[in-house]
């Protein structure tokens, strides 16, 4: 073997080098590396013409001199140990036994000799330096040189990969590493299993409280986040629930003292607004108040104008007459914006709750009355004559009203608009005064069963705002006591009454599947088909956003919704993302597209039904 030194200038590459496909990939970081530790191997040469060398072993190490040439971090004549072969050695068998013969080196040592070097006193960015990667790289290598060693072994010897590794990293804590690697079921160790469960003391950022609070002002208390180093689009952790607690509580103090100065007779913080016990309490609504004489007469002059411009250009108005017809519009619409007041008398015995809504916005319930500051009316009963069972058994009794309710059965069976009323009746009373003991003789009861157990923020949905809308504006109209809501069903017409019944029914409406339901419920299906016989479109009601479904779904099922809604291409372009990048972007292209994930799409519309028949009276 004949070691030479010879110059930068006259070493070239040889066509015999074996290692064809992307040779010069990690230039750089080779370059870095033989600046900081010199060349640790020889090149392995051959004389050529012209007095230059080829060279059949070290193609890359080449390559990152003649860099660090071009750099001028060395010359070009810089003089190079290298091993001459002789004539009789083959160029491809020395090119080949060099690089199959090389045993690449497992992760795990590499993070253990970055880890050695961090102890010599080394930080990040010199160690970067050294090895020409990044200062972010060589933390995340230090991260993963800190596990659990119980658990480094365990990716040794294969029991785990990379991605279950990085997961680890989350978490300083190796005995909470340990546990639940432990824990954890075999087919349950996915990388996001993993994170969850080290991170489950700690709060998310887009968590409502956070938003609620704000991140600036979290961390000038003294609160800090935890980054994910392997995963860099998620926005990290809040590690100190108690202090955001205190923060929320103190905030909502503040909006509340707003509240308090509106005059109610009670104020209660919630940071999650309790919307079960909320239903449980009688709720008093403002009152519009009338547009006054003067913008009325506004109104009417504006309308006056506008239908003016109309009828001067017609249908095809210019640019100008347009915008000007807009602006007409626009001051009309907030003229006839209605004021809502609550009644002093009502402020003075109810009260408002405060607490955060969806999206982290500020939620207040305002006018709801505790039941003990409900005003308590007579029983319609009361003061009535003795009832005549008065010396009869109890047998007695219970067999001549039985006899009774033999004949209103029959009677009310023949009387469909008294059907009506007394349906509209027990079905109205359970719905809009829950918090009484008021019943109807039928034994007809809804129940409502409440949803944001099952889809948290559901009430600030688009269904969920709109449903509030119809019950604010029935319990407008509906008495406040429910000793009075039969005298009122009395006074309506037909309209109001089938009205009132729709929406007692849709309140009745349960289509939830629990983990407990079988597929082939009957409640399921016939939910199903109610919705193909009204048409249902989950589309004008539901958005495939972050929070709603995107977060909640593997990789895989965002990218089949991409695929679906937009191009397959599409999909594929987002497919090697994060995940958290890949929601970002999926909620953007998938915005608009009216994607439903199968479970929301429309059911295959029912058979249809036999021609109607009637009884005839006898």
């Amino acid at each position: 073997m004949t070691i030479q030194m010879i110059p930068l200038n006259k070493l070239v590459p040889s066509p015999a080098n074996v290692r064809k496909t992307a040779p010069l990939t990690g230039i750089g970081e080779l370059a870095a590396n033989i600046k900081a530790l010199g060349l640790l191997q020889n090149l392995q040469v051959r004389l050529a013409d012209g007095g230059t060398y080829t060279v059949e072993a070290g193609r890359r190490r080449l390559a990152a001199l003649k860099l660090l040439a071009k750099r001028k971090a060395i010359a070009k004549t810089e003089r190079i140990a290298c091993r001459v072969l002789g004539p009789d050695e083959n160029a491809t068998e020395v090119s080949l036994a060099e690089n199959f013969m090389r045993m690449p080196m497992h992760p795990a040592d590499q993070f253990d000799a970055f880890k050695a070097l961090a102890d010599e006193g080394k930080g990040p960015e010199e160690i970067a330096a050294r090895f020409g990667c990044s200062p972010a790289t060589i933390k995340q290598r230090l991260k993963l040189a800190a596990v659990a060693p119980a658990l480094i072994t365990a990716y040794r010897e294969g029991e785990m990969d990379l991605d279950q590794l990085m997961a680890f990293t989350i978490s300083d804590d190796t005995e909470a590493q340990l546990r639940v690697w432990t824990e954890l079921a075999d087919w349950n160790r996915d990388p996001s299993t993993i994170r969850r469960q080290l991170t489950s003391a700690h709060i998310e950022v887009h968590d409502p409280r956070v938003q609620f609070v704000g991140l600036k002002a979290y961390r000038k208390a003294g609160g800090h986040v935890l980054r994910d180093l392997f995963e860099a689009e998620h926005d990290g952790y809040l590690t100190d629930p108690a202090l955001l607690d205190r923060l929320v509580i103190s905030k909502l103090e503040k909006e509340a003292k707003a509240i308090r100065a509106e005059g109610w007779a009670w104020i209660e913080i919630m940071p999650e607004i309790a919307h079960d016990r909320l239903r449980q309490m009688k709720r008093v609504y403002p009152e519009i108040e009338p547009l006054s004489p003067d913008q009325q007469a506004e109104i009417d002059r504006l309308t006056a104008a506008y239908d003016a411009l109309t009828d001067e250009h017609g249908d095809e108005p210019s640019d100008e007459i347009v915008a000007e017809l807009e602006a007409l519009s626009d001051r009309i619409d907030g003229l006839s914006e209605s004021t809502e007041r609550f009644r002093p008398e009502d402020i003075a015995c109810s009260g408002a709750a405060v607490g955060i809504g969806h999206g982290g916005r500020l939620a207040v319930e305002r006018g709801l009355v505790r039941r003990e500051d409900q005003p308590r009316l007579p029983h319609p009963t009361s003061g009535a004559e003795p009832k005549p069972e008065r010396g009869l058994s109890d047998q007695l009794v219970e067999n001549l009203t039985a006899q009774r309710t033999a004949a209103l059965r029959v009677e009310l069976a023949r009387r469909s608009d008294a059907s009506l009323t007394a349906v509209v009746h027990a079905l109205a009373l359970p719905v809009f005064f829950p918090h009484e003991d008021a019943e109807s003789c039928l034994a007809i009861r809804v129940q409502s069963v409440p949803l944001h157990g099952s889809a948290t923020g559901i009430e600030d949905s688009e269904a969920g705002k709109a449903l509030d809308e119809l019950e604010a504006s029935w319990r407008r109209a509906l008495p406040s006591e429910p000793a009075a809501l039969w005298d009122w069903l009395l006074r309506q017409d037909l309209v109001v009454r089938l009205d009132l019944l729709a929406f007692c029914a849709g309140c009745a409406v349960n289509a939830v599947k629990k983990k407990a339901d079988r597929a082939d419920n009957d409640r399921l299906g016939h939910a199903d088909l109610l919705a193909a016989q009204i048409g249902l479109d989950m589309a004008a009601w539901w958005q495939p956003t972050a929070d709603r479904y995107l977060r909640h779904v593997p990789k895989l099922r965002i990218l089949e919704a991409v695929r679906e809604a937009v191009t397959p291409g599409a999909a594929d372009n987002l497919a090697t993302m994060k995940k958290d990048g890949l929601i970002m972007e999926a909620e953007r292209r998938l915005a608009g597209t009216g994607w439903l994930p199968p479970i929301l799409r429309a059911p295959m519309p029912p058979a249809s039904a036999e021609e109607p028949f009637a009884i005839a009276a006898e």
